[in-house]
């Protein structure tokens, strides 16, 4: 069955709610998607000021996507 975005999107700050930084391989493992979906997912919740995405492709989340994540719940 196929998961729609904010399933993907919620998975994904859900994994990065442990306020540490993940590259994308290790998002893609954990949420069970491949890493293009999960690289256009990080783009689009950077966008929301959701997530901050460094030069060297590690993403971090913000207290915005924290209060993003709370209210997804």
């Amino acid at each position: 069955m196929k998961r729609t975005f904010k399933e993907v999107r919620k998975a994904i700050l859900r994994i990065l709610s442990d306020n540490q930084e993940h590259v994308f391989g290790d998002l893609e493992r954990k949420v069970n998607t491949n890493w293009q979906t999960i690289r256009e997912h990080c783009k689009d919740l950077e966008l929301f000021e959701a997530v901050t995405i460094s030069k060297d492709n590690k993403v971090k989340i913000t207290k915005k996507g924290l209060e993003l994540l709370k209210k997804l719940n």
